[in-house]
């Protein structure tokens, strides 16, 4: 299962991923994924929301690599993920950490956007 939308105004990527994810529908989010922030300005946030994403294998390991890598490379700029099974998190972290980028964690999307929020109020001159 996934879900990926933009918010224009707010320059930010919502991704949802849940479940056990195969290939196919892995790659499906992916592009879908890199798709939606084509659409956005350089600097653009993400808020992925994993709180249902059971772990995955190495396969997935990598499409997930190359995605962060595609992401990074279009401009990302803060990331926050909603994380809730701790294997989950843990190899969400490595794949990061293999793109050259860190994510936040948060309770849920609410926080997520809040501390976005917050965070772009203090950017702005």
């Amino acid at each position: 299962m996934f879900d990926v939308r933009i918010d224009a105004d707010r320059n930010r990527l919502y991704v949802t991923l849940g479940g056990h994810m195969e290939g196919p529908e892995r790659q499906s989010a992916m592009k879908e994924a890199l798709a939606g922030a084509a659409k956005l300005a350089p600097g653009f946030a993400v808020v992925t929301d994993i709180s249902n994403l059971h772990a995955t294998d190495q396969e997935g390991f990598r499409d997930f690599l190359r995605a962060k890598s595609a992401l990074k490379m279009k401009g990302v700029g803060p990331v926050i993920r909603v994380v809730k099974i701790p294997l989950s998190r843990i190899q969400l972290e490595r794949i990061s950490e293999a793109a050259g980028y860190e994510a936040e964690h948060a309770e849920s999307v609410e926080e997520a956007d809040r501390r976005l929020d917050d965070l772009m109020q203090k950017l702005e001159p």
